[in-house]
């Protein structure tokens, strides 16, 4: 007998290693290349990795919160789509749901030196239901500079990929940067002000680390591994939960690549935005931004203190002590034009450090801040002087890869308690993956008690949504 031997096929069985290997490296795959983080304040690779780690962690043991994510992400690219469109001088054509957008400007005044260039020649692109159509010359009292946009833009823009550093000066003359990204409102204001960068698909791919070799190796993957599991159910051959869990994540990874097809992939480095009134600009966001938060860490603090105030009053008047102090006087809420002219004057600092320290930079901005508020009326933008302004957020200090809390509120916050259509989307999706588990059922486990895990883990999964409901009657007192 011949000691050499050719090529012999492996035997007709699996291994457990098999099934581990082909289950966790096709989860693995799907959830670090499905994972489109935001773009950070400040790349530092660290930080960064870590948090795409614990992104890909959550994506594991709750897909339907990214799949929620990234759908929401997606409605503001649209928004945010046809506000700059509109400022570009391109008008919404509604041709399938109606569009709600914001009316957050008045018409403008100025008339820019590009006013004669128009761009009816540019080809005309339709994103979910709304076409955009060039104003003609007798409707448009300012043309932008820029082409229209794209779905890709927006949500460049929504990813924080602009941002804006604004100096200031302490009481100690030190200087200080505050480097934030713009949201989605601001970026609405900097287009109808003509102060938002022109940004091409080429500055976002050159931006860009998407790993097209790394998407290919998964696609492969996918594939392979859908082969092998429709393969098994066509020959009767039992599937293991391990592999029923995998199958349903790469439901859940094509979702999402289809969710972010238009989101750009990886990206580390947001456009700054530059110009004479930049500075201004910047001081007026940021002074927006944290003069609210500055109000609200007073109302807080406020309730402490009224709530601390009626306590000792009770135990007062239980020992006959009528020597009663004066209450605590809530916190006065200003309008922006009447916080600039407060926080000009000499700040108050008798505060905790959190908020002196925010008080401090109020008043160091608020000058800055007067003129930009200045600049951007002269451009025909009343934003910021409407009554409901203070909904709005410019700026944001975090990459906000995924906001839950804002779907559903928080322990301690008194809004997002209400139905909404996010978390209907969220519970849908939630239902959709318990549900799915819910197909291994009747699938052979080893014991008795590790089937009912697998049914009550899925039909706890499945129901869910009903908790959130509770959560949301509970909230309305009903």
């Amino acid at each position: 007998m011949s000691d050499i031997e050719g090529w012999r096929s492996s035997p007709d069985t699996r291994g457990t290693i098999d099934i581990l290997w082909s289950c966790l490296s096709t989860l693995a795959l799907c959830v670090w290349t499905a994972i489109h983080p935001n773009i950070p304040v400040v790349y530092k690779f660290w930080p960064v990795f870590f948090d795409r780690l614990g992104l890909m962690g959550l994506a594991i043991v709750f897909p339907e919160i990214i799949i929620t994510a990234a759908w929401s992400q997606r409605r503001r690219g649209q928004s945010l789509l046809a506000d700059v469109n509109r400022s570009f001088g391109y008008l919404p054509k509604v041709s399938g749901p109606k569009l709600r957008t914001r009316n957050l400007f008045k018409k403008s005044p100025y008339k820019s030196p590009n006013d004669s260039i128009r761009q009816t020649d540019s080809p005309l692109t339709t994103y979910s239901g709304v076409e955009l159509v060039a104003l003609p010359a007798s409707d448009n009292s300012r043309i932008a500079r820029h082409h229209q946009w794209d779905l890709d833009r927006a949500l460049f823009g929504v990813m924080g990929g602009y941002a804006m550093e604004t100096r200031y000066h302490t009481h100690d003359g030190e200087e200080h940067i505050l480097r934030r990204l713009v949201t989605a409102d601001g970026i609405s204001i900097l287009a109808r002000i003509g102060e938002l960068p022109a940004i091409t698909l080429n500055d976002i791919e050159e931006r860009s680390k998407a790993d097209i070799f790394a998407k290919s190796i998964v696609v492969g993957q996918i594939i392979w591994f859908a082969l092998q599991v429709f393969g098994r159910l066509g020959r009767n051959l039992p599937v293991t939960p391990l592999e029923t869990h995998t199958a349903i994540h790469v439901g859940c990874t094509i979702l999402v690549y289809i969710i972010w097809f238009h989101k750009p992939y990886n990206l580390t480095q947001s456009i700054v935005v530059k110009g004479p009134q930049a500075q201004n600009i910047g001081a007026l966001f940021s002074f927006h931004d944290i003069s609210r938060d500055v109000y609200r860490q007073q109302w807080h603090r406020y309730e402490d203190e009224r709530i601390e105030y009626w306590k000792t009053r009770v135990i007062q008047a239980s020992r006959g002590d009528t020597n009663f102090s004066s209450p605590p006087q809530a916190p006065v809420s200003m309008g922006l034009r009447q916080a600039l002219q407060h926080y000009k004057l000499e700040p108050n600092l008798d505060a905790p450090d959190k908020l002196r320290q925010d008080i401090e930079i109020l008043h160091a901005l608020a000058e800055n801040a007067t003129q930009g508020l200045h600049y951007i009326e002269s451009r025909g933008c009343s934003a910021l002087d409407h009554p409901s302004s203070g909904n709005l957020k410019l700026l944001r200090d975090s990459a906000e890869n995924f906001a839950i809390r804002s779907v559903w509120g928080g322990w301690s916050s008194d809004i997002g308690h209400e139905p909404s259509l996010a978390k209907g989307i969220h519970v849908l999706f939630n239902v959709l993956y318990g549900g799915s588990h819910l197909a291994a059922w009747s699938s052979f486990f080893p014991s008795t008690v590790e089937s009912w895990l697998w049914r009550c883990s899925a039909l706890f999964l499945t129901t869910v949504p009903l908790w959130g409901l509770l959560w949301i009657l509970w909230w309305r007192g009903l």
